[in-house]
């Protein structure tokens, strides 16, 4: 992979059916699927479902992405904004896609370089837990100059220690891509929505 500042692993199972994927800042005959990923923590959610985009060049077993197949991925993670409605869209953008053995352990791994891109929040949950959020600029993969901004969540010592940097401060971070679910309330109604982002096991400053 070129581009080792910007690393994800994946193994899980497809969940629903692969769909066409609207361009992306010009690049065009994407395909979209959703990987649902178990996960090995003590949480309440027992899985995480994340968004993987495709080319048919990262397809490594053609007419074989199909609802339950295991598969692995490799790639980077990306953002963009949909049009119309101005929704930002995590995502990994996989340089390889291909279905593996119902074996084959399931996996999730992020691992990122990059730059603070404004100040990160800081909070405390109403039963302790210090949480810091932190959006991650790394370079886009679909235009020079242009950049994804990577929605990050730290906890405990790395969380006191992500809510003294600035923006503009240089990270390395190592985690997992997760989703989340949560209501918001619009026209009255509680309506329910996904975040996607990345929860960050470690992270700390680079020079």
């Amino acid at each position: 992979m070129e581009n080792k500042k910007n690393v994800v692993g994946l193994a899980g199972r497809i969940a629903g059916e692969v769909e066409k994927q609207p361009d992306i800042y010009g690049a065009s005959n994407l395909s979209r699927l959703y990987l649902e990923i178990e996960r090995k923590s003590g949480s309440r959610q027992d899985s995480d479902r994340v968004i993987v985009i495709y080319g048919q060049e990262a397809e490594a077993t053609p007419g074989q992405l199909v609802d339950g197949a295991c598969v692995m991925v490799m790639g980077e993670m990306q953002t963009y904004k949909e049009v119309p409605g101005g929704r930002i869209v995590v995502f990994v953008l996989a340089e390889y896609v291909g279905v593996v053995s119902e074996q084959v352990e399931q996996q999730n791994g992020v691992y990122l370089e990059g730059i603070v891109a404004r100040k990160p929040i800081h909070r405390t949950t109403p039963k302790g837990r210090k949480i810091t959020e932190v959006s991650v600029k790394v370079p886009s993969a679909f235009t020079e100059g242009y950049f994804s901004f990577i929605p990050t969540i730290c906890w405990g010592s790395d969380a006191e220690a992500a809510a003294e940097y600035q923006e503009g401060t240089g990270i390395a971070l190592e985690g997992r891509l997760q989703s989340r679910e949560y209501t918001k309330r619009l026209d009255g109604a509680e309506v329910a929505f996904t975040a996607y982002e990345v929860s960050a096991q470690h992270i700390e400053k680079r020079i």
